[in-house]
């Protein structure tokens, strides 16, 4: 048995073909194939079934992708272990976390690491919250910033900091007029919003569904997107209060306080007994001190 072999088996599931995983691995598929086939053949047991163009994985090759992940991650602890055998003076960070994240908050903290650490590598991978919980899992990440809770018993989370939800409008629409809106206020007018999968597009519409409101929505890709059409009126929105701090002060947007909208909490999560090395660390730290001078 293979290092390469199961990292491959923990691809193919997390991607959900060979296709897929062969293209994350950078092989060809009949070489991956083929890897899974010794794999098979040297367990003695079959690994995957297929069903047309949808494979899944059996019984047996689900005992086997547990093991897989812990011994992946074990060997990532300790490669961790013996860099951090140098301190800092060398060394690697991989992180996971949301594109909010990973755009409106991690900027300065990872600006001021570079200039206290430059050896340090920073790898930063922006996924939705359940994909860096999976990350975490196989040990491709050493700890992920996302919405809590998480429902997994092998993880860890740590609180770090509120993340409030308020309304945008122009500074010449109706609404710019006033300092918090609710709903039904809202509604009224056209309304831009991400599209539907995401963490927040699913808390709104629930909230909209309560209330039985069935506005006019416009579905658009990201938030940067949704700040610029909002800024050229073309309806009013809702985004994480962080990723609208220039444009407020600026002038170029108006925001509402949403005092009906709960704040979700964002954390760190760990595999749990994960080893924490002297730059994680030092990172966590500058984070902290970071969101403890801002308020979102």
């Amino acid at each position: 048995m293979e290092i390469s072999q199961l990292r491959s088996l923990v691809a193919i599931v997390r991607e959900g073909s060979f296709t897929r995983a062969a293209e994350k691995l950078f092989v060809t598929q009949p070489a991956l194939s083929q890897q899974m086939k010794a794999l098979e053949s040297e367990l003695g047991v079959q690994l995957f079934e297929r069903r047309g163009r949808r494979i899944t994985i059996t019984a047996p090759g689900a005992l086997v992708l547990a093991r897989a992940e812990g011994m992946l991650a074990q060997l990532q602890q300790l490669h961790d272990e013996l860099a951090a055998l140098n301190g800092m003076a060398q060394g690697r960070i991989r992180i996971g976390t949301s594109d909010t994240v990973c755009l409106y908050l991690l900027p300065p903290v990872v600006q001021a690491f570079r200039h206290l650490h430059p050896a340090v590598e920073i790898h930063l991978t922006n996924r939705p919250s359940r994909e860096v919980v999976a990350l975490l899992i196989e040990g491709a990440i050493d700890f992920g910033i996302i919405n809590l809770p998480v429902n997994e018993a092998r993880i860890e989370s740590e609180y770090l900091c509120e993340r409030t939800e308020v309304a945008i409008c122009a500074p010449d629409h109706p609404l710019a007029a006033q300092q918090q809106a609710t709903l039904a206020e809202l509604v009224a007018y056209p309304l831009l919003l991400l599209e539907k999968g995401t963490t927040s597009r699913a808390l709104f519409d629930q909230l909209l569904t309560q209330a039985g409101f069935a506005p006019q929505v416009t579905n658009l890709g990201s938030i940067e997107v949704i700040k610029r059409y909002v800024e050229i009126n073309l309806g009013v929105a809702i985004v994480p209060a962080m990723a609208v701090e220039a444009e407020t002060r600026a002038g170029r947007l108006h925001t509402l306080a949403l005092p009906w909208m709960p704040a979700r909490a964002v954390g760190i999560v760990r595999r749990r007994t994960s080893y924490i090395t002297p730059a994680e660390h030092a990172f966590v730290e500058l984070l902290q001190t970071v969101i403890t001078r801002s308020v979102y």
